[in-house]
């Protein structure tokens, strides 16, 4: 069974969410991670939606106010959306996404933006192609807006 769990800087489990995001293998998660461990730099609707299976990784996606697309005033973002491989394929990266929109509306936050490439993921959501944009990294990536109704 996934648990799904809304961290802030104070959560119990942020230390523990820290350390797993940090070994996953795909660079987005040692990225977040590092900023994870700088809890000064988090504005106060930030948060890391953290899925677990016991104490096992099973998936993790940031509410972040800033993402990899730079020079841009789109905000605020989900972001780096993963899922474990023991876990893909069974729709819990739209039930992260979720939970980040579920604390976006919390925040008073009417509307989300997410950086991919995918194509045809996010849209299961009903979230938009808005812009192309080039990553921190140059490349080329979607992005996509849902506003809350």
């Amino acid at each position: 069974m996934i648990t799904y769990h809304t961290l802030t800087t104070a959560s119990p489990l942020w230390s523990q969410a820290t350390t797993q995001v940090a070994a996953i293998d795909w660079p987005a998660g040692p990225h977040l991670a590092k900023r994870m461990r700088t809890p000064a730099v988090w504005q106060s609707f930030e948060r890391v939606i953290y899925a677990t299976a016991g104490d096992q990784l099973a998936g993790f996606c940031a509410l972040l106010a800033e993402d990899i697309v730079p020079n841009t005033t789109y905000s605020p973002f989900v972001s780096s959306v993963y899922v474990a491989p023991d876990y893909r394929h069974q729709g819990l990266s739209l039930r992260l996404v979720q939970q980040a929109e579920k604390a976006a509306e919390e925040s008073d936050i009417d509307g989300l933006y997410i950086v991919t490439r995918h194509v045809g993921l996010y849209e299961h959501l009903n979230y938009a192609l808005v812009d192309r944009r080039e990553d921190q990294f140059g490349r080329l990536n979607h992005v996509l807006y849902k506003a809350f109704t």
